[in-house]
């Protein structure tokens, strides 16, 4: 199987990218998507994230409030420590059982970061400079600017991201251009799947 690693800073434009792969028929294993059905009301996050943080995280309708848990999570490194060791185990089984089950020609394994030991074929990564990340921060979530900067300064540093690419997109421009950096790669990757199978 030909797999993309695609990641990208917070509010760098991830999603619109996953979105526009599978608009094309390319299946996408995204593992925030995994992280939140892992969190969802009887599923296996949610009963051991309520014990730890209380019920004052749900919202009406009982789900888990992400801003709640995210703000949590951002301000206090032994919160952060604790969610990551909880859901990283149980995201990495449900990644391996899709891998297992893809039928498009490639696919793409989507995080917010990963370590050297992680391989692909190729690696994507979706950059934007950090004013235009804050930005999208504040308008996506509403949080104010401290929390925003938070959230990127709790990820990987841009640079040390940015060495693990073998394909770099900078995000910042319209979404029009973003399409058309996102069809060269999709172009480039189906020829490269291609070669692969013959």
């Amino acid at each position: 199987m030909f797999i993309i690693g695609l990641t990208g800073g917070v509010a760098s434009g991830k999603t619109t990218a996953t979105n526009y792969f599978f608009s094309k028929g390319i299946e996408i294993i995204d593992a925030d998507e995994i992280s939140r059905s892992l969190q969802k009301e009887g599923a296996e996050g949610y009963q051991k994230i309520i014990k730890k943080f209380g019920k004052a995280i749900l919202n009406d309708d009982r789900s888990i409030n992400r801003k709640i848990l995210r703000e949590l999570a951002f301000k206090n490194e032994a919160n952060k420590k604790w969610l990551e060791d909880l859901m990283h185990p149980m995201i990495q089984t449900e990644v391996l059982t899709k891998l297992e089950n893809v039928q498009s020609i490639w696919c793409i394994y989507s995080a917010p970061l990963w370590s050297a030991k992680h391989k692909f074929n190729r690696t994507l990564v979706v950059d934007a400079p950090e004013h235009i990340q804050l930005s999208r921060i504040s308008e996506r979530d509403g949080c104010p600017e401290e929390i925003a900067r938070s959230m990127i300064n709790n990820q990987i540093s841009r640079h040390e991201r940015n060495c693990f690419a073998s394909d770099l997109i900078v995000n910042d421009g319209s979404l029009d251009e973003f399409q058309y950096k996102l069809d060269f790669y999709f172009k480039l990757y189906t020829d490269l799947a291609n070669e692969q199978k013959n």
